[in-house]
């Protein structure tokens, strides 16, 4: 005869495995995250968190001296690193990356991939020569749609520059991934938020 101590634990492990098995399958993974594990893709990256600024200083782009711009805030630059982590934990291949030219934008890049390549065409729409901006954005819009990989291209940016481009309206440190169709265009598969990752 079982002890009633010992039945009462054997009943409630099977108790617990028929739940495992009723429950669903777990998801293994975000699909978004798959999706950049097999790389192929174009990740439009908002810059994370930044210090409060003046609209003067926030449109101010310096020549190298980020004590003229806004910069991270602290919670930004623990965000960046943040980022950084959750690419590796996911195994997503980068193949380049390329930022705006603004202090808070560099900053999100060197934090979360160690380096970028600055390309003005990234730089915050608001502040771009009226005259450039249309081709500026096209630029842009032709660097997705182009991509082969392998790998991921990461474009660090800010928030108008993906409205226009993706027409989604993104927080700070949110992904837009976009899957290049072979045309020259590209599709928007997504979002990944800042809260999924920090």
């Amino acid at each position: 005869m079982i002890p009633m101590t010992r039945r009462f634990i054997l009943a409630a492990m099977a108790g617990l495995l028929l739940a495992g098995l009723t429950a669903g399958p777990v998801q293994a993974k975000d699909p978004l995250w798959a999706a950049l594990a097999e790389g192929g893709k174009v990740v439009m990256v908002r810059h994370t968190e930044s210090e409060e600024a003046e609209p003067e200083r926030s449109l101010h782009l310096s020549d190298g001296d980020c004590s003229e711009e806004q910069n991270l805030s602290d919670e930004g630059r623990a965000q960046a690193r943040a980022l950084g982590d959750a690419i590796r934990q996911h195994g997503v291949p980068v193949a380049e990356v390329l930022t705006s030219e603004f202090c808070r934008a560099r900053e999100t890049a060197e934090l979360g991939f160690g380096g970028a390549e600055g390309w003005n065409a990234l730089n915050l729409l608001n502040a771009l020569p009226a005259d450039d901006a249309d081709f500026l954005l096209e630029d842009v819009r032709d660097r997705i749609g182009d991509f082969r990989g392998p790998g991921n291209l990461f474009l660090m940016t800010h928030r108008p520059n993906i409205n226009t481009i993706t027409f989604q309206n993104v927080e700070a440190g949110s992904l837009v991934i976009l899957q290049p169709d072979g045309t020259g265009g590209f599709d928007v598969l997504g979002e990944i938020p800042l809260e999924s990752y920090y």
